[in-house]
């Protein structure tokens, strides 16, 4: 559902050329937040625009769990024959910048992406 919202929402804002990545990222994040935070899991999208910057895409997914405790987990990639690990790295890979904050009621992990200058 996350990655078609995603989709869904790109295609409207004509920033289809990011659909894949996105899905990508909001997809691994809800992955994480569903196995390691706990319910309710929500995502967003919002775009941002400074006077001296760029204009952004922040991916934010928000869950109950209590998060990590200091800098997020920037581990070495898992073994060829793990099924599981490699999420963050793709985030990283994808992702301008991202990061997490921990909240009152949960957690939030954020990435951000830079738009393509023609729109």
């Amino acid at each position: 559902m996350a990655r078609r919202h995603v989709a869904e929402q790109l295609q409207t804002w004509n920033l289809k050329t990011l659909i894949s990545d996105v899905a990508l990222i909001v997809s691994e994040l809800v992955t994480n937040a569903i196995m390691h935070g706990g319910g309710p899991v929500r995502h967003s999208l919002r775009l941002t625009s400074l006077p001296d910057r760029a204009t952004s895409l922040r991916v934010e997914v928000v869950d109950s769990g209590r998060g990590w405790d200091g800098a997020a987990p920037r581990s070495p990639f898992a073994d060829a024959d793990e099924c599981h690990g490699r999420g963050l790295h793709l985030v990283d890979a994808l992702a301008a910048e991202w990061g997490h904050e921990v909240l009152n009621d949960g957690h939030t992990v954020w990435a951000d992406l830079a738009v393509p200058a023609a729109v």
